[in-house]
């Protein structure tokens, strides 16, 4: 219970929750915007960031595992665990930048009065 305790505390989870936000953007994109080649490409950029979001989740499983298969072993290499942990946080790095500049190629295509209602709270 422990190991998996810490697993979750240092990884802090996975980004599920993000699946769901992007699948209300999309509903929300059907509403506010015409049908037109600029909600395609919105369309398009929101598939990716699901992509890529669901291979961060694919990751951070798989990385979950390795640490709490890892730290389970008494005999664990502590080199080892610095590796994943670099590995993991290279990643997470990486998901973060690619989400962003997928956020800015969102933005090329929504003009401001559309982005203020796709993404308002209410």
């Amino acid at each position: 219970m422990l190991i998996a305790l810490f697993t979750i505390l240092f990884l802090g989870g996975t980004p599920t929750a993000l699946i769901g936000e992007i699948s209300i953007v999309q509903d929300s994109v059907k509403l506010v915007m015409p049908k037109n080649d600029a909600r395609k490409a919105v369309q398009g950029v929101l598939k990716k960031m699901e992509k890529v979001t669901k291979a961060q989740n694919k990751q951070v499983s798989k990385s979950s595992k390795q640490l709490a298969n890892a730290l389970a072993d008494h005999e664990f290499d502590a080199v080892e665990i610095d590796r994943m942990w670099s590995e993991y946080h290279q990643a997470r790095g990486n998901f973060q930048m690619e989400l962003i500049d997928l956020r800015f190629e969102l933005k090329e295509h929504i003009s401001r009065e559309e982005w203020a209602e796709i993404f308002s709270d209410s």
